[in-house]
């Protein structure tokens, strides 16, 4: 997953995508490259669910 930080009308705005991919095109789409943005990888972590 990852998640896009970027500044829109002023405020902060936070978007999810599942792959590169789709972040990539959607970089491109709304051609954002040159405002100020932010990507975080954000890998899934599964808890250990086991009693100690």
């Amino acid at each position: 997953m990852y998640k896009l930080k970027l500044i829109e009308d002023d405020d902060l705005t936070i978007k999810e995508f599942e792959t590169k991919q789709e972040l990539d095109s959607y970089v491109n789409k709304y051609n954002i490259k040159k405002i100020w943005h932010q990507v975080e990888k954000i890998n899934r972590v599964i808890p250990n669910l086991k009693d100690e």
